[in-house]
Parts: structure tokens; sequence; C-alpha cells
């Protein structure tokens, strides 16, 4: 099955760098998401999202010595962008968003809006939060060996640290699912969205018991 979210997605709309390594991500976003639906958006509607993912238009590689005309499609870093004038040329994707646009993920009006409002910067910093363990701490031939940073004189951060960032993005995380839960309960039937107005396990934000599904 598709996934929702891909590793370059991650980056851009999680608190990771452009030079964050992504090894942990591919056996990550499987797992995350399949937990996300179960625990919270509910089987149904995360196979109707994945059965209106669209299909990506042929494209390369973005070039800079390339004059690209309206609508062109171009890669960067890993995701799809349309070409929002004609001669565009030497406009980064990445650097120049007035220039270009994110290919839209969705056929549906409705999954897309839920995807760009709450969705895929749910899942960014879920992957983001599941991986920061894994990549700074890993076991080898002597066990246990600590990630101590790149050339540039970066290191890796502490266990104090890495909480910090884990509960920042933990309060992100549930947030952003909270405001997500209230839209498709007030929007679900005019965005003609297959949701059931109680989540399985996350009830809804300003309730008395209030209960978050969320595992790390």
């Amino acid at each position: 099955m598709a996934n929702l979210i891909t590793p370059f997605e991650v980056l851009r709309h999680s608190l990771a760098g452009k030079d964050y390594p992504t090894a942990q991500f591919c056996e990550l976003i499987p797992q995350i998401e399949e937990e996300f639906a179960r625990i919270c958006l509910g089987q149904e509607l995360y196979d109707y999202l994945v059965s209106k993912l669209a299909v990506l238009p042929s494209a390369l590689e973005w070039d800079s010595s390339t004059s690209y005309s309206l609508g062109d499609a171009a890669i960067r870093s890993g995701c799809t962008f349309i070409s929002e004038e004609n001669a565009n040329q030497g406009n980064d994707p990445l650097l120049f968003p007035a220039k270009w646009s994110d290919f839209e993920k969705f056929t549906d009006a409705g999954c897309q809006e839920l995807w760009e409002r709450y969705l895929r910067r749910i899942l960014a910093l879920k992957v983001y939060s599941s991986s920061l363990t894994p990549t700074t701490w890993r076991s080898g031939a002597g066990g246990v060996v600590v990630n101590l940073g790149d050339v540039q004189g970066f290191r890796a951060g502490n266990k104090g640290e890495l909480f910090e960032i884990k509960t920042g993005a933990i309060a992100e995380i549930e947030r952003t699912t909270g405001n997500m839960v209230v839209w498709l309960e007030k929007n679900y039937v005019s965005k003609n969205l297959p949701y059931k107005t109680e989540c399985v396990v996350c009830d809804t934000p300003g309730r008395r018991s209030r209960r978050w599904g969320f595992k790390y």
C-alpha cells in the first residue's frame, strides 16, 4: 500500500534540518501511518486518503539552466513542484515559492485541505520524533555508540537535550491533532470525508475525559 508522506516531506514539515539523516524514515513511515490510522484517524478515512493520492507527473530533477513553462513539473529535494509562470529559469523551487507551487498530493479537495492544514505536519513530526534516538545512538560491535557529530563541529545531543526536543515535538503533535479533530467534526460532511465524530482513542479537545492515543 502507498504511504501518505515521503521522507523528503518529513524533512520539509518537521523540525529536522535539510541535512538530517533520513535512513530511519523509510522503515518508520509505514508503521507510524498504520498506528495513527488505528488509534486516531480511523482506517476508513486513512484508506480513503490513500485512494485519492494523485499520480505524480513525469518530471526530472530541477535544472537551473532549464527554462520552465507554466505548468511544467520539476523535482527538487525529492518533492515535485509545478511552475507558476513561463520562462521560469534559475529560480530554485525551494527558494522561490511564488514561482513554484507544490504538486497537489490528492485529487480530492477535502483530502488536500486536511493534508495541508494538519496531517502532513502531524506525520512529519511523529516520524522525526521517533527517529531521533536511533539516529543519535546506534548499536555496533562495541555495544551502543553515540554519533559524535560531523566535520563542521556539530555534536550529538545528550539525553536531556533529546528529551527537550521530543517534548516539544509531542506538544506540537498534540496541538495539531486536537485542531484536526475539531476541524474534522465540523467539516467532514461538507468535505465529503468518511469520518466518525468519535476517534477510537483520542477524544475531542476540551472535554473532561480527553485521552490521547500517542505512542512513541
